[in-house]
């Protein structure tokens, strides 16, 4: 139709009979001129040219209009949600994740974070971990954990109520000859809170009733209530300033600081110099994950380990026993939004301790390594 609608209308003395394909030659009209082959092939020539000046001058606008970027709108604290404070009851590890870890919500979805999903259930996680025994003089654990995360609004999606049950086994392998139980458990269920108070403060409370003992001993003492509290100020768009404190209500330490920064200085590089749980985060661009969908993460971290526990004796005495340790590991992960998240850790163990509450002597075992994976879904 383009086409047609350009085509130079020509009066050439030649008309077409509708029925029939003969032509007969009619007289032209008055005042006409006839025109020769070159006068034909200059005017067809001009059509043509001034046809594709049209097209080019339509595709220059449409390659105009694709340039064209939007801004976001200006906000002066884009972060909706205040940094997640996240509670490890096993290893009494209380750490705030860096603003990374909760990005820009998407845009179909405007109250949700990123990686969050619609509906009560939000994820399940496994986690095993492994500390190896080292002779006689040490001691090897097998760690086994299951979590969920669940979320219910608390009045509205923005300040949700977290719920997340967890049940943990630890499995002893060898304590120089100390009257331990064969493995502990842990069975636990954390309430956590979150909100954003102001722009720039964001607030993370929680409680966590657990029970830690052996399935054995009958006593109350294996019930521990653990919680935390905590702020995160945005001082700067790249940096927050992190201040509380959490009860561990552990016989070697009640209670423990929080404090810190959390520095992102872009997308890619992440810095949460926060105590306990300290760690630095540089994004891999490599083996697919080159979208916001899945990225990966090499870090290295630094953590308190240990717990309480209470137990039976082999004489049918009933004792407590602390645990403490300090980690260091560097660790890979990767984060899908649309599939299974996975890391792998692998880090040394020192300053190793057992305490016993019923006068038995502290046992000290070797340094060691520990390897630890998880998968979250």
């Amino acid at each position: 139709m383009l086409q047609a609608a350009c085509q130079p209308v020509l009066n050439t003395g030649i008309e077409a009979a509708p029925d029939t394909r003969k032509v007969k030659v009619v007289k032209p009209l008055a005042g006409s001129r006839k025109l020769d082959n070159y006068s034909i092939h200059r005017m067809m020539l001009r059509s043509w040219s001034t046809l594709l000046l049209l097209a080019a001058m339509s595709l220059l606008a449409v390659r105009g209009q694709a340039q064209v970027v939007r801004l976001p709108s200006v906000d002066p604290c884009p972060q909706q949600f205040p940094g997640l404070l996240t509670a490890h009851p096993d290893s009494s590890a209380e750490l705030l994740e860096p603003p990374g870890a909760i990005g820009p919500a998407p845009p179909e979805q405007p109250e949700l974070p990123r990686g969050a999903r619609n509906g009560v259930f939000q994820k399940a996680i496994f986690t095993y971990g492994w500390l190896a025994p080292n002779g006689d003089a040490g001691l090897g654990v097998n760690d086994l954990e299951t979590r969920l995360v669940l979320a219910l609004p608390c009045p509205k999606r923005t300040t949700p109520l977290v719920i997340s049950p967890g049940f943990a086994v630890h499995y002893l392998d060898g304590a120089g000859g100390v009257d331990l139980p064969a493995r502990f458990y842990d069975a636990y269920c954390q309430f956590r809170w979150m909100a954003q108070a102001t722009p720039r403060l964001g607030v993370d409370l929680s409680v966590t009733p657990g029970v830690y003992s052996d399935f054995e001993q009958g006593t109350s003492e294996a019930f521990r209530l653990t919680g935390h509290g905590a702020g995160a100020w945005q001082w700067t768009p790249t940096t927050k300033l992190i201040l509380g404190a959490a009860y561990l209500d552990r016989d070697d330490i009640k209670v423990m600081p929080i404090a810190g920064l959390v520095w992102k200085p872009n997308n890619d590089l992440k810095f949460d110099l926060t105590f306990p749980h300290p760690r630095i985060a540089q994004r891999l661009y490599w083996s697919g994950a080159y979208t916001e969908d899945i990225q990966d993460w090499i870090y290295v971290l630094g953590e308190l380990g240990g717990g309480t526990w209470a137990y039976r004796r082999t004489d049918g005495i009933d004792s407590q026993v602390t645990y403490r340790d300090y980690r260091v590991a560097i660790g890979i992960e990767r984060e899908n939004l649309t599939g299974l998240n996975a890391s792998l850790e692998i880090g040394y163990i020192f300053g190793r301790r057992l305490e016993f509450l019923d006068g038995t002597p502290d046992f000290k075992p070797t340094d060691t390594v520990m390897v630890r994976t998880s998968l979250t879904y």
